[in-house]
Formats: structure tokens, sequence, C-alpha cells
């Protein structure tokens, strides 16, 4: 009799193992597809940095392009008053991009930032 007891006891802690196991195994289940759904937020949000940087990259050259081109539009616009001012003169020559050093223009990136073109405040 004793002895059925504790069989009975053991088939009963047996039988509430097994529903633990299959909880465990469900809520394992839910979780691999949490994980799974997170995985690919985490992947759609990785392509998602990935445009947003070369966004960023493009609006930075879209930017320093914007500056050279209000440069340019100055220039011109200042080349045009010459040419009103002084119809007599010439103004072919003017480059946008270049220094005048030692009396010749130059290519501003020829020209040391230290000492020439624009930036020499003796010149």
């Amino acid at each position: 009799m004793e002895r059925e007891k504790r069989i009975q006891l053991l088939v009963e802690e047996v039988a509430q193992k097994e529903k633990e196991l299959l909880e465990l195994k469900e809520g394992n289940k839910i979780l691999s597809g949490k994980v799974q759904s997170l995985e690919k937020d985490k992947t759609d949000l990785e392509s998602r940095v990935v445009e947003l940087c070369e966004q960023k990259k493009e609006a930075e050259v879209n930017k320093e392009n914007h500056g050279y081109d209000m440069l340019l539009v100055g220039f011109e616009r200042a080349k045009k008053q010459a040419e009103f001012l002084y119809p007599e003169m010439s103004f072919d020559k003017l480059d946008p991009i270049k220094v005048v050093h030692n009396g010749a223009l130059v290519d501003d990136d020829e020209v040391d930032c230290e000492g020439g073109g624009d930036h020499d405040p003796e010149v």
C-alpha cells in the first residue's frame, strides 16, 4: 500500500513536470516569435539608418554645392556691375576660383593659406 502511494505521488509529479514542460515550451515558442519579430524590426531600422545616412551625405553635398553656386552667382553679379561701370574695360580674365599671388592669377589651392592670395593681408 505504501509503495502504491509512493508510485501515485511519483506519477503525479511526472504529470506536473510534463505540464510545466509544455508551458515552458509554449512560452519559448512565443518568445522565439517575438525574437524573430524584433530581429526583423532591427534589420528594418538598420536599413533605415543607412538610408538616412545617405540622405544626410547628399544634403551636405547639396549644401556645399549651393554655397559654391551662390559664390558664382555673386561673382557674376559683381562682374556685370563692373562691366556696366567700366564699359571700356574687359573683365574676361576674371575667374572666381583664382587668387592674385605674386602679381599673377593662380588657383587658390596652389597658394599656401598662410602666405598668399587674398588670404595675405599684404597682397
